[in-house]
């Protein structure tokens, strides 16, 4: 079970050392966010990870309010610093949004969208060479028939370090499709060479929460659902763990919380 791993913002020491220091002990994935910080806990980061006895996994996340594949052309500059961040800390990869807004979804415009990110997508496989560095792109404020049209454009351009994080949480609130249905077309993905990354957190369906799994139980939205079908949260992750064993798959919820979310997810599933 050591896919499932923690996550920390780089905002507040006091919380995140712990979790960090849990990642180590425990010998679990670890992904950093690269957003605006205290540089104490970024020189926390780099000198624990390079004191570490023995090394984890790590990931970054890019700052999305800074570079997201929307945008690259305008945002060159900081998405050589969100590489060079990364590098330095030893991330294996990182996760970039297609945008910090939802990109059109009108018929209309998807020719004018394609050429565009067709631009966009080429332009960060470009930095991705340079830094030989692979981005898995995130999904967030669309449908499954949005990425499915995105990671064709991916597979048609032959782009070797695009690949694909897919947050449980954003796809309850921002796509009509059921999970069975998501996790049907990352099969497909991953049949097709394209690397997997989870992001895991629990929410109502109404907005973006962030929840762990024991807040979850806490508040009664860990039972089956229109998204999960016939799965509450636990047998969810269950089987993410079951049909895509090789990918890391990170808890986005609360560092103060993360290493008891941690505790009660594997005992569930142990």
């Amino acid at each position: 079970m050591q896919k499932f791993g923690y996550k920390i913002m780089k905002k507040n020491l006091a919380d995140e050392a712990p979790v960090v220091h849990a990642a180590i002990a425990q010998q679990r994935p670890l992904e950093v966010g690269l957003y605006s910080g205290d540089a104490e806990i970024w020189e926390f980061i780099v000198a624990t990870l390079r004191e570490a006895v023995q090394p984890i996994p790590i990931n970054t996340h890019f700052n999305h309010y800074q570079a997201t594949l929307f945008g690259l052309d305008r945002q060159e500059e900081a998405l050589h610093q969100q590489f060079s961040s990364a590098k330095a800390i030893g991330s294996a990869y990182s996760i970039m949004h297609a945008h910090k807004y939802s990109l059109s979804h009108r018929p209309a415009f998807r020719d004018a969208l394609g050429e565009h990110l067709t631009r966009q997508l080429r332009l960060l496989e470009r930095f991705c060479v340079e830094y030989d560095h692979p981005v898995h792109i995130e999904n967030t404020f669309h449908s499954l028939a949005f990425y499915r049209w995105l990671f064709e454009l991916v597979e048609r351009l032959a782009l070797r370090y695009v690949h694909c994080c897919f947050d449980l949480g954003h796809a309850k609130i921002w796509s009509p499709e059921s999970l069975p249905q998501w996790l049907q077309w990352l099969h497909e993905l991953e049949g097709k060479g394209v690397w997997l990354h989870f992001h895991l957190h629990a929410n109502n369906g109404l907005t973006d929460q962030h929840l762990t799994f024991a807040e979850s139980e806490s508040l009664g939205l860990n039972s089956a659902d229109d998204y999960t079908q016939t799965w509450d949260y636990f047998t969810a992750l269950a089987q993410l763990q079951q049909q895509f064993p090789d990918s890391r798959k990170v808890f986005e919820v609360k560092p103060g919380f993360a290493v008891a979310n941690m505790e009660l997810v594997m005992a569930r599933l142990a």
